[in-house]
């Protein structure tokens, strides 16, 4: 069962239907819970509540900001399959993908973080469009744009995943910037790993 509300939406009635004024960019509110009924074995039987906050927005002339904040909590669950456990989206492959920055860690590895307790994901990305890049010399005929982001997973079965990342969007040249370059850095309890993430985008 899941239910979503977005603050600030507005809309305008249209014979039997409402169309939204705004564009879907307000603070987001989402819940969800979820029950798992045992077939045979009770010890599948389970409960699991969840939230997410999400936000983006511009911050005046300084660029494009985006928030997306998970938490979770399962009852009943020390004895469920590992199916049903909480999962999140690493990446082994080094390959990004420009739609879903705020709902991925860059290098975490599959399923080492799953669990069926409570958890806390937080993803956070700022783009400085030409704030920065634009004042630089010689950078500022690239056209590129500066983002830095920070990634983390708090469970208590292991020590806060952090990653923090910087890189480039829009690059290439010309109408053809389908490119983008972060370089990942990982902790847990200490330097893990880091990395280089290249993203492409059709769509500009």
């Amino acid at each position: 069962v899941t239910a979503s509300y977005r603050f600030g939406t507005q809309f305008y009635r249209q014979e039997q239907n409402n169309a939204p004024l705004t564009d879907g960019s307000e603070p987001g509110l989402f819940l969800m819970y979820e029950k798992g009924f045992a077939g045979s074995n009770n010890k599948y039987n389970y409960d699991r509540i969840a939230a997410r906050a999400a936000y983006s927005g511009t911050w005046a002339n300084k660029g494009d900001y985006g928030i997306n904040i998970k938490a979770g909590k399962f009852f009943n669950g020390d004895g469920i399959a590992f199916a049903d456990f909480k999962h999140f989206n690493g990446n082994q492959t080094h390959i990004g993908t420009s739609q879903n920055y705020l709902n991925v860690f860059n290098l975490l590895p599959y399923y080492t973080h799953s669990t069926n307790d409570s958890y806390l994901e937080l993803h956070a990305e700022h783009n400085f469009k030409g704030f920065i890049m634009n004042k630089i010399p010689v950078l500022d005929l690239l056209l590129w744009d500066l983002i830095v982001g920070y990634h983390t997973i708090a469970t208590p079965d292991f020590k806060p995943y952090h990653e923090f990342t910087a890189g480039f969007d829009k690059v290439g040249f010309g109408k053809f910037r389908m490119l983008r370059v972060d370089y990942v850095r990982a902790y847990q309890g200490g330097f893990v790993t880091d990395g280089v993430i290249l993203g492409l985008k059709f769509f500009l």
